[in-house]
Order: C-alpha cells, then sequence, then structure tokens
C-alpha cells in the first residue's frame, strides 16, 4: 500500500469543504469578533474555553497566511481522500490540530518568553495530512520549496524528513528560524499525531483485510 499511488478527484469534497470553510470563516472573521474568542491561548484554555482547541484551526492572521494553509490541504488532502474514509479524514485532520495546538501551548508552559502568544491557524492539520501522505505514500516524488524559495525535488519520505528537522530547529532556535510568531511546536504535534494515526489505521486495514481505511 505504501507504493500504490492512487489517482484523486480533482475536487474531492472533504478538502474542498475545508478549504472553503476556512476561507468562509475568514471573510467572517473582518466582520464579527471571532479571533476574540476562538484564537488558542493559554488564558482562554485556564477560562473553560476549551474549543478554542478546534475553533483555532479555522482561524488565519492574514491572506497570505490562509492561502498558503489551503494550498497545502489542496495538494495532501486530495489523495489522502481518495484513500481514507470521509469520518477518518475529518478525524486525522481535526486531531492533528488538537494535538498540535495542545503541545504549543505545552511549549508555552516549558519556555514562557517565547511561545506566550495566541495561536491561530490550519497548519497543524495540515502537518497531520502531510504525515499521512508520505506513510501511504513514501515514494511520491515531490517538488518542495525549502524556505518558501528553493525548489527541492525529493521523494515524499525524504520530505517529511527535512520537515521535521526544520520544525525542531524551529522549537530549539525559535527566534532565528522563520521567527517567533510560527507555532513549530504545533507543527510537530501535527506531524507526530498524523504519523501515529495513519499507522494506527493502516494496521488495522491489514488486519481486518479491509479495501478501503
Amino acid at each position: 500500500m505504501g507504493n500504490d499511488w492512487v489517482r484523486p478527484r480533482r475536487f474531492p469534497p472533504i478538502t474542498m469543504g475545508l478549504i472553503l470553510l476556512n476561507v468562509a470563516i475568514f471573510l467572517a472573521d473582518a466582520r464579527l469578533p471571532l479571533t476574540e474568542h476562538g484564537a488558542l491561548s493559554v488564558g482562554g484554555l485556564r477560562a473553560g474555553r476549551f474549543w478554542q482547541l478546534l475553533s483555532f484551526q479555522f482561524l488565519h492572521a492574514n491572506w497570505i497566511h490562509l492561502l498558503l494553509n489551503c494550498w497545502v490541504t489542496f495538494v495532501f488532502g486530495r489523495p489522502i481522500e481518495a484513500v481514507l474514509r470521509p469520518g477518518r479524514f475529518i478525524t486525522l485532520y481535526l486531531v492533528s490540530g488538537i494535538v498540535g495546538g495542545a503541545l504549543q501551548i505545552l511549549a508555552w508552559q516549558v519556555t514562557r518568553d517565547v511561545f506566550a502568544h495566541e495561536v491561530v491557524g490550519a497548519s497543524a492539520g495540515v502537518f497531520g495530512l502531510v504525515a499521512a501522505f508520505t506513510y501511504l505514500f513514501p515514494d511520491a516524488r515531490m517538488t518542495v520549496l525549502l524556505f518558501f524559495v528553493i525548489p527541492i525535488r525529493m521523494t515524499a519520505h525524504r520530505m517529511l524528513m527535512v520537515v521535521g528537522v526544520i520544525t525542531v530547529l524551529g522549537l530549539v532556535y525559535p527566534n532565528w528560524l522563520l521567527g517567533a510568531n510560527v507555532a513549530h511546536a504545533a507543527h510537530l504535534g501535527g506531524l507526530v499525531s498524523g504519523l501515529i494515526f495513519i499507522r494506527l489505521l493502516s494496521r488495522r486495514a491489514r488486519h481486518d483485510r479491509e479495501l478501503r481505511l
């Protein structure tokens, strides 16, 4: 299964639904104070706003932030949706986001002077999709823009290794790599949880001999 490429639908409904939902909430946030109560923060969780672990995933800081997450969702969501059942696809996405958000809050507890800002963005869930893709299709050839500038051709497996290294370096040197405003801990949580989730599903599928995860 890891080497078998599937031909995804051009506009798969779940992936496109997530993208449209992110765009709609971004537009609504310009008129309504959604970020004020929906962005993930330590203060919000202490006040009992646990829904922030879900709501922060659909809020974005600006158009560039939104478009980048939507594009990566489209690229990796399409082949994943072709493999997973709709419920499991959504679970993968949301659980990766929740775990990523929780890890970001934990990072704040460890180094409060760096990770104390509020968190918004779909990137933790998106990183879960990336991890799932690289597990299912490790030999797929990808063109990666390193630091959004340098195009590099590599396999999906190697891409995951590069992304993982960059994410860890971002945690260790947050003020140097991509800036302190990047939620590196959330990215790492999305990667790890996405990888664990898809591995568990794959093992269960092999055990049950299911044709579709």
